[in-house]
């Protein structure tokens, strides 16, 4: 359970880095008029006004999406365009947003391309009006393949650091109430170093779990190492190495404890 959320997780966060997003591709009229430049923080572009009485025309071959821009160079009453699709008219009103350097700046207007539609017409009556065609293009990035992490640790009774000369591992323990669980994925795999502290005559002892099948139980003997040592555990067991079984995919391993002692162990990813 534990691992189907860690994966669901990384798998919601990476699709919100790539949602998808906007791209504008500026659009030249067939039989624009006369133009000007318009300086702003969008961009510095040339807008066109239509000849007298004339539409502008815009190939729109493969378009889905288009936005149109504009602006006027005085202020108009009830300034409007028309979209001419298929021989039929649609008149919008321009709304004011902003005068910027003597420019009357209008609201973008933004409207759906028919399929298979090769062109459509852009009329405005009032030629001190200026306009300009962007393509909207949707782009969806293709996410990146999502990896799994290694070795991923699923329960354990806490962490214990280990000593040996001047370097210091970390452990993870377990005992007789709780085990040791990790999954190994991406198909590598680990070797575990295991030790136990000795608290009396009586032999500690723990067995190796894959997949939730049993492969060997293990007992320590009494001896006692003099080069490792853990802050506040006397008497640390030598310890062992364990191969663990091969890993085609991804894993689930478990270490639990047979007798009342507290074990150490550190899973290590063998190399590739």
């Amino acid at each position: 359970m534990k691992r189907s959320i860690i994966i669901l997780l990384i798998a919601l966060l990476a699709s919100i880095g790539y949602a998808a997003t906007i791209k504008t591709k500026t659009m030249s009229f067939d039989n624009p008029g006369n133009r000007r430049l318009l300086k702003t923080e969008a961009g510095n572009y040339y807008y066109f006004r239509s000849l007298p009485e004339k539409s502008m025309t815009l190939n729109t071959a493969g378009v889905e999406k288009i936005q149109l821009r504009s602006f006027g160079i005085e202020a108009i009453r009830k300034p409007q365009v028309t979209i001419i699709i298929d021989k039929k008219r649609t008149t919008y009103d321009l709304k004011l947003v902003e005068r910027l350097n003597g420019f009357y700046l209008y609201e973008s207007l933004e409207f759906e391309i028919p399929a298979n539609t090769p062109k459509i017409e852009v009329l405005c009556y009032t030629r001190s009006i200026y306009l300009r065609a962007f393509q909207l293009i949707t782009v969806v990035p293709k996410p990146k393949p999502v990896k799994i992490p290694d070795r991923v640790i699923n329960a354990h009774a806490g962490m214990i650091d280990v000593l040996h000369n001047s370097t210091t591992s970390e452990y993870y323990t377990f005992n007789a109430v709780q085990p040791l669980k990790f999954t190994l994925n991406n198909s590598r795999n680990a070797v575990v170093y295991v030790r136990a502290r000795l608290t009396d005559r009586s032999l500690p002892e723990f067995s190796l779990y894959h997949n939730g099948v049993k492969v060997e139980s293990y007992e320590f003997s009494l001896k006692r190492t003099t080069k490792y040592s853990a802050i506040g555990v006397k008497n640390l067991t030598v310890g062992k190495q364990l191969s663990l079984p091969a890993n085609s995919g991804s894993g689930e391993y478990e270490l639990r404890a047979e007798t009342d002692h507290l074990f150490m162990a550190r899973p290590v990813l063998i190399k590739k």
